[in-house]
């Protein structure tokens, strides 16, 4: 559930961030800069985040064992 919330996260920032560049290049080029797939990878990679994050803390802490 948690990495769906991340996609969902990750879409909704693209897309902020998507009109954001767009706005910023029609201003300064008057052209507005395509950015096709950026709300759809920026959740993709963060969902991937958050399954290496949640796999990274379920392994076993070695290193405070008392030998």
């Amino acid at each position: 559930m948690r990495t769906i919330l991340m996609f969902i996260t990750g879409f909704i920032l693209g897309l902020l961030l998507t009109e954001m560049i767009n706005i910023y290049g029609f201003l300064l080029y008057d052209q507005t800069i395509r950015l096709k797939f950026f709300p759809i990878l920026l959740g993709i990679v963060l969902s991937v985040i958050d399954l290496l994050l949640g796999r990274k803390s379920k392994l076993p802490n070695y290193k405070s064992s008392l030998h």
